[in-house]
C-alpha cells in the first residue's frame, strides 16, 4: 500500500486518478514482458502498444471524471502538472482533429461544461473547427491532445466526446522531447545547457506513458 502522504500528493495532483496506477507495478509488468519476448522472439511492440493505450484510456477517462470530485479538491488545469513543457519550445503548430486523436482536457466548472453541452445541442451538433491557438499540446506518436486553456477547455472536451471538430495545438514530438526530458516516475529531469532542473512528478500515469512512448517509438530501452 501507498504511504498516505504519497496517496494524498497523487489524489491533489492535476488530474486526481479514479484508481491509483503504481509506476514501479507498470515497470514490472513491461520488463516480464521483455523478457518473454527474448525467449519467444514475439515482438514487444505489442506490449509496449498495449500499456500506451490502457494509460491514455485512463487519464483520457479521469479529464471528463474529474467533474464529479469535491469541487475543493478541482480548479483550473496546469499543462506543467501532467508533463514540465514549459521552457521547451514546440516544433510548430498543428490542427489536430479530435475524432482522430486522444483528449486530455479537464473540465472543472460546472457551469462553463453546462453551457458548451448546450451550445452543441443548439448548433444540431456541428462540428467546430476552432481558428483560435489553445493553450496545452499534442503529442503526434501518441495521437494525443492536451487542452489547458482555461476558459475554452469545455469546447474541445464536448467536441471529442461526439468526434466532431478540431484545435490547433503545439506539437511536441517525442523524438524532439527525449534529448533534454526523461523521468524515472519520481520526478522530471530537464536538461537545460550544462545543468539540469528536477521537477516531481505529479501524474505517475503521464510518466509512464513518456517513457513507453520513448521505448516504443524512439527506440530508447
Amino acid at each position: 500500500m501507498l504511504p498516505t502522504t504519497r496517496l494524498k500528493n497523487l489524489y491533489e495532483g492535476p488530474l486526481p486518478p479514479m484508481a491509483l496506477t503504481d509506476y514501479e507495478a507498470m515497470s514490472k509488468f513491461l520488463n516480464q514482458g521483455a523478457q518473454r519476448c527474448k525467449v519467444s522472439g514475439r515482438n514487444f511492440d505489442l506490449f509496449l502498444d498495449w500499456v500506451i493505450h490502457a494509460l491514455t484510456m485512463s487519464l483520457t477517462s479521469d479529464s471528463a471524471a474529474r467533474m464529479f470530485l469535491p469541487k475543493t479538491k478541482t480548479g483550473p488545469f496546469v499543462l506543467d502538472d501532467l508533463i514540465p513543457l514549459s521552457g521547451l519550445a514546440p516544433s510548430g503548430k498543428k490542427r489536430v482533429r479530435l475524432s482522430e486523436c486522444s483528449l486530455i482536457a479537464p473540465v472543472w466548472n460546472n457551469g462553463s461544461l453546462e453551457a458548451a453541452l448546450e451550445s452543441l445541442y443548439d448548433s444540431g451538433f456541428a462540428g467546430l473547427d476552432v481558428e483560435e491557438p489553445f493553450g496545452g499540446a499534442y503529442f503526434p506518436e501518441l495521437r494525443l491532445a492536451v487542452v489547458d486553456s482555461p476558459a475554452d477547455v469545455d469546447v474541445p472536451n464536448v467536441l471529442r466526446v461526439w468526434s466532431l471538430g478540431s484545435v490547433v495545438l503545439p506539437v511536441y514530438a517525442l523524438k524532439d522531447l527525449e534529448p533534454v526530458l526523461s523521468t524515472d516516475g519520481e520526478a522530471w529531469y530537464l536538461r537545460e545547457g550544462e545543468g539540469e532542473r528536477e521537477e516531481p512528478v505529479l501524474e505517475p500515469r503521464m510518466a509512464a506513458l513518456y517513457n513507453c512512448g520513448l521505448r516504443r517509438y524512439c527506440g530508447r530501452s
